[in-house]
């Protein structure tokens, strides 16, 4: 399995980056921006976009352009706003995650329950 995580704040990517790739035994390619992760072929099983607002796009603008190029990509927007979660809705995301104490593994069981789904 192949995740993208974008995230703009370098601990937070590197915690997730490191428990998603052992929890879910998945490749993570973690990006800082969205712009970045817009370069790559965009070729993940799961997108899973925090709403940092860094460079020029923020985490709805990138959903969309995501989704786009991806019609049926598996994107989870993660957010500590209720509002934004949906924003993050609107913008064409599978789930909208809240950021709480234990996004970890809220995160490893919502990319469990679309594995097993599939």
């Amino acid at each position: 399995m192949k995740i993208c995580l974008i995230n703009g704040k370098q601990v937070a990517r590197e915690v997730l980056d490191r428990a998603l790739s052992v929890r879910l035994n998945a490749e993570v390619d973690p990006f800082f921006c969205c712009e970045n992760a817009l370069l790559t072929p965009l070729d993940y099983d799961v997108f899973v976009v925090y709403n940092n607002f860094h460079k020029k796009m923020n985490g709805f603008q990138c959903v969309k352009k995501i989704r786009a190029r991806r019609p049926h990509a598996f994107i989870v927007g993660v957010t500590s706003n209720p509002n934004l979660a949906e924003r993050f809705t609107s913008a064409g995301v599978d789930v909208a995650l809240l950021r709480s104490g234990n996004e970890i593994a809220e995160l490893v069981d919502i990319v469990r329950q679309r594995v097993d789904a599939a």
